[in-house]
C-alpha cells in the first residue's frame, strides 16, 4: 500500500511539478472519511493504524477505485443449469507506463495487494469477496447459494463521477459509495431478488453496472446505473437474443457500439461463441474467454471465478507478455 501510494503521489508530482496537489488531496481525505457511515469510518482509520499510513492516504486509496476500474464480467450457464460468474479486473489507464516492463505502473503495484476474503458474522460465513488489501469496500463477491456480484465501471457516464464526489464533499451524502453499496448488499440481502432490487434502486455516487448472478435458472442481469436512483436499463439474460445460456459486459451501454478503440466486447463474445455453451460455461472456458488479448490487456490484475451453488470463488493474478493490447 505505501508503495502504491508513493507512486501515485510521484505521478501526481510529475504532473505538476510539487507535491502541492497531494498534500491538498491528503488533508481533504480525512474529513471525507469522518462522513462515511459505520463501520467503514472505523476500518479505515484502523488500516491507518495498522498500515502506518496516514488516514487521508487511506481514504484516497479507497475513493480510487470509485473512479478507475476498467473491466470484463461474465455470467454463463451450462446445459445442465450450473451457473459461473467470472471477471477480469482491469485498473491503472494513464497512471503512469512503465516503459523496461512494458507495464502499466499502478496495476503492477496492485497485483500483489490481491486477497481473498471471507466474511463472517456470529460465526456463520456471510460472503466471499476479492479485493485489494486495505480496500473496505468490495468490487467481486459472491454470497453462498444467493447470488454473484461484480461491478464494472460505465465510461459514457464517467464525469458523474468527479460530480458525486463534488456533492459528497459538499454536503449532499444521500448517495452511497459503491464498494460500501456492494458490501452493503452482500452482508444484507437474502436472495438474488433482494440484491437485485437494491443494486436497482440505490442512489450512487458513480454510474456504474452491477453484473449480478443467481442461483436458478436463468437468473443472472447486468445492471446499467446512473447515479440517480433507478436502473437505466437491466438487461435480462433471459434477452441475450441467441445466447441466454451467457452475458457478457465490459464498460459500455450494451445497446451501444462501444469505443471502437477499446472494443473487448466484440473478441469476447466471438470467443464464446467459438467455444459454445459446453466448453465456455466451465471455470477453464471462462478463463480461457478472460486470457484472450484485448479481454486480458496490460491493464489486467486479476481474473475470478465463482460459483454460487458450491461458494467456490478463487482468483489469479495476471500478466499479459507482449505481444499484449495496451488496455
Amino acid at each position: 500500500m505505501r508503495a502504491l501510494l508513493g507512486q501515485f503521489r510521484q505521478f501526481l508530482f510529475n504532473l505538476t511539478g510539487s507535491d502541492s496537489l497531494m498534500n491538498i488531496v491528503d488533508k481533504e481525505m480525512v474529513p471525507l472519511s469522518q462522513t462515511l457511515p459505520e463501520p467503514f469510518r472505523s476500518e479505515l482509520a484502523g488500516v491507518s493504524a495498522l498500515s502506518n499510513l496516514s488516514l487521508g492516504e487511506v481514504t484516497l486509496f479507497n475513493v480510487f477505485y470509485e473512479l478507475f476500474p476498467l473491466c470484463t464480467s461474465i455470467l454463463a450457464e451450462d446445459s445442465s443449469g450450473r451457473l459461473f460468474h467470472a471477471r477480469n479486473m482491469d485498473f491503472g489507464l494513464f497512471l503512469g507506463w512503465n516503459v523496461t516492463n512494458s507495464s502499466w505502473i499502478i496495476a503492477d503495484y496492485l497485483r500483489p495487494l490481491l486477497v481473498n476474503v471471507e466474511f463472517y458474522r456470529g460465526g456463520q460465513l456471510v460472503f466471499l469477496s476479492s479485493h485489494y488489501a486495505g480496500y473496505i469496500g468490495v468490487l467481486t463477491g459472491l454470497r453462498p447459494h444467493q447470488f454473484s456480484l461484480s461491478v464494472n465501471s460505465r465510461v459514457s457516464a464517467k464525469t458523474q463521477s468527479l460530480a458525486g464526489v463534488v456533492e459528497w464533499l459538499l454536503g449532499i451524502r444521500d448517495q452511497y459509495w459503491l464498494g460500501v453499496a456492494t458490501r452493503a448488499v452482500l452482508e444484507n440481502a437474502t436472495d438474488y431478488g433482494q440484491a437485485k432490487q437494491r443494486l436497482a434502486n440505490w442512489k450512487l455516487i458513480a454510474p456504474v453496472y452491477f453484473i449480478l448472478g443467481g442461483a436458478k435458472h436463468l437468473e443472472g442481469c447486468v445492471i446499467t446505473r446512473d447515479r440517480a436512483a433507478g436502473a437505466a436499463d437491466i438487461w435480462e439474460r433471459a434477452a441475450a437474443g441467441n445466447h441466454s445460456w451467457y452475458l457478457l459486459q465490459t464498460n459500455y451501454d450494451h445497446w451501444k457500439s462501444p469505443n471502437p478503440i477499446d472494443n473487448r466486447r466484440g473478441p469476447g463474445n466471438a470467443c464464446m461463441a467459438k467455444k459454445g455453451q459446453d466448453e465456455a460455461a466451465s471455470f477453464s472456458g471462462l478463463f480461457n474467454v478472460l486470457s484472450s488479448i484485448p479481454v486480458l490487456n496490460k491493464l489486467t490484475v486479476y481474473t475470478a471465478l465463482m460459483r454460487v451453488d458450491d461458494a467456490t470463488l478463487v482468483a489469479y493474478r495476471r500478466q499479459c507478455p507482449d505481444p499484449c493490447a495496451p488496455w
